[in-house]
């Protein structure tokens, strides 16, 4: 089986360099009883309905998506423990800044000990590239299920077609500029992707990692008392940690473009996986005004524009999808990096499910999403939500020492001045 890579697809694979890998990482919290070989077993069992999960980019001189030769569930499936003292947070920074292996299917999960008594984390680093909403979605979302049943072992019969073209590191690896790596592979590229792929990267790029969770019932009275969203105030608690962050690193304090996807109605798509499209925005975050009140007004008079058109996606409709959503949301709404608009900041607001959500039979606890930072991008926020709380966790150029304080105290105030 193969398809071929879009232009889209070609961005992403291209911005993804070995100094500075782009990739994205799903942290799921479990408790309960989880080894390693359920989780291959569980893999072996739903892979088939995220076929890219087993391919890797190959062809020349128009690339496609191909069944790896020598694919192995087990190469893609590890365990590691958290050294003493060590942060989860230590762990994914230094996983972000590690490129995932060219030579196979662009994705790799971890199960990480040493959490706490019954904790450990589920960790699954993938390319954006391998999603498109459409007929490939996020082997995450395929994993769990809404109650708990022992895993069942799998035989993986699965066999590779047989014609395997030349690998994706014989297409990019050689090629000094990323740009002219996508202009080779496909044609008609270059004009949309010159804005977003530049020279090749000649240091690593740090990816410091932090997350805070709060409950969603404490947004009710802002939201009541401010008329806005729910939306406006997780937009309005991620423009406090962004504005943080620029103090503490004494960056100047400007009003940073962010790149904010949005789901909206789009009849052509709605037999896609996600029944809608997840399409670019801009917003520049009101870091500069002088209170949390002021900041949220701010947003949520630009997010009314956008909303007042009924193209926007209620949120109910997003948590509501089959399977467990948020990390095919999260890999689609990246990949909107490749329109190409210069921005500084990344905020992806995704809805999860408000039931319980079980692997074997360990239960998901929480859900954090992590994109690692491209091209100009300071820092990346990801937000998602399940079983009524939501999670904001963030990725950055320089450490994030102040992101759950400063995000907790904007919602204080907020609550203060409700």
């Amino acid at each position: 089986m193969s398809d071929p890579v879009s232009v889209t697809e070609a961005a992403l694979l291209a911005r993804d360099q070995a100094s500075q890998p782009w990739q994205q990482a799903v942290v799921a919290v479990l408790s309960g009883p989880l080894t390693r070989h359920e989780l291959i077993d569980r893999v072996a069992d739903r892979i088939e309905y995220s076929p890219r999960f087993r391919r890797l980019v190959s062809g020349w001189p128009v690339p496609g998506w191909v069944d790896d030769p020598n694919f192995s569930i087990g190469g893609h499936v590890r365990e590691d423990e958290l050294a003493s003292g060590q942060r989860l947070e230590e762990w994914l920074s230094a996983k972000l800044g590690s490129p995932l292996d060219r030579g196979h299917p662009l994705w790799e999960a971890t199960l990480v000990r040493g959490l706490g008594p019954g904790t450990q984390a589920l960790v699954v680093r993938a390319h954006p590239a391998l999603v498109d909403g459409y007929d490939n979605v996020h082997l995450l979302q395929e994993l769990f299920d809404a109650d708990p049943a022992p895993v069942d072992a799998t035989m993986d019969d699965w066999q590779p077609s047989d014609v395997q073209p030349p690998g994706l590191a014989d297409l990019i690896g050689g090629i000094s500029d990323p740009l002219k790596a996508v202009s080779g592979a496909a044609t008609g590229l270059l004009g949309m992707v010159e804005n977003a792929v530049r020279t090749l990267a000649a240091a690593p790029r740090p990816q410091y990692v932090a997350g805070v969770e709060v409950d969603l019932d404490v947004l009710a009275d802002v939201r009541g008392a401010f008329g806005c969203t729910t939306h406006d105030i997780l937009l309005a608690l991620a423009t406090a940690g962004v504005r943080g962050w620029l103090v503490d690193h004494q960056r100047p304090l400007a009003d940073p473009i962010a790149l904010v996807p949005l789901a909206v109605r789009e009849p052509a798509v709605l037999e896609s996986a996600i029944g809608c499209r997840i399409a670019p925005s801009w917003l520049g975050l009101p870091v500069t005004a002088t209170s949390p009140g002021d900041r949220l007004r701010v947003i949520a008079t630009l997010t009314r524009a956008r909303t007042d058109t009924g193209l926007s996606v209620p949120a109910r409709d997003l948590s509501e999808l089959a399977g467990f959503a948020p990390p095919t949301l999260h890999a689609v709404a990246a990949g909107t990096v490749a329109a190409g608009r210069p921005h500084t900041v990344v905020v992806s607001n995704v809805p999860g499910p408000a039931d319980d959500r079980y692997l074997g039979r360990a239960k998901l606890r929480e859900v954090h999403a992590l994109t690692a930072t491209t091209d100009d991008e300071q820092v990346n926020v990801s937000i998602t939500s399940y079983r009524g709380r939501v999670t904001l966790s963030a990725t950055a150029v320089a450490p994030l020492r102040r992101w759950a304080r400063d995000i907790g105290d904007e919602l204080g105030a907020l609550r203060a001045e409700a």
